[in-house]
């Protein structure tokens, strides 16, 4: 009987099954590998892009943010001028009422002076009247000039400390000065005219 010693046949084919095998998983590892560095690469190329454009979108958030601020800016002034405008022509509507014209005239006239005549035109005003003499007249005028914008009761005339201060008349003038006398004037008496504007 023939004996056939099969051992070194199976040493080899197991011996190339290992070879195979080894050679199979370094291409296996290799290909892990590489397709590890491709996805490195891919997401490192968009994490890139994406910081990117986050840096943009947050660039052009501050420029909105700045332009925000600016018509935030805008609005405030706006809401102040229109609240300065509305106080100036409320000003104005209430200096052009009769009411401020005679308060001021009133504090103004002395007690030697009586106005018989008022016209106003706008801001202009005409008044007629007589005094005891020309020194009540010219103190009359003079009163007319120092009464001062803003007067009241208590301080209805211009302070020489505080030359800022407006005077609530301007362009008062003494026109005319007449001597008056019959039976409603007295004997002796001034007749006057006196024309100005109102500030």
């Amino acid at each position: 009987m023939v004996r056939i010693n099969l051992l070194p046949i199976r040493e080899i084919l197991r011996k190339r099954e290992l070879k195979q095998f080894g050679l199979f998983a370094i291409a296996a590892v290799v290909c892990v590998i590489v397709l590890a560095a491709i996805a490195y690469l891919y997401l490192s190329w968009t994490i890139s892009g994406l910081q990117k454009e986050q840096s943009g979108l947050q660039t052009k958030l501050n420029q909105l943010k700045q332009k925000n601020k600016e018509i935030e800016d805008l609005k405030t002034r706006i809401t102040r001028l229109q609240m300065q405008v509305e106080t100036i022509e409320r000003l104005t509507k209430t200096r052009d009422t009769p009411a401020p014209f005679l308060a001021a005239l009133a504090l103004a006239i002395p007690d030697e002076v009586w106005v018989t005549t008022i016209a106003k035109s706008g801001r202009g005003f005409a008044l007629d009247g007589t005094g005891v003499d020309n020194t009540a007249v010219v103190h009359f005028v003079e009163r007319l000039q120092k009464i001062k914008q803003g007067f009241t009761a208590r301080q209805p005339f211009l302070n020489p400390a505080n030359p800022g201060e407006k005077s609530f008349f301007s362009d008062v003038n003494l026109v005319q000065v007449l001597a008056a006398s019959g039976p409603t004037t007295g004997l002796g008496t001034m007749s006057f005219k006196i024309t100005g504007n109102i500030r």
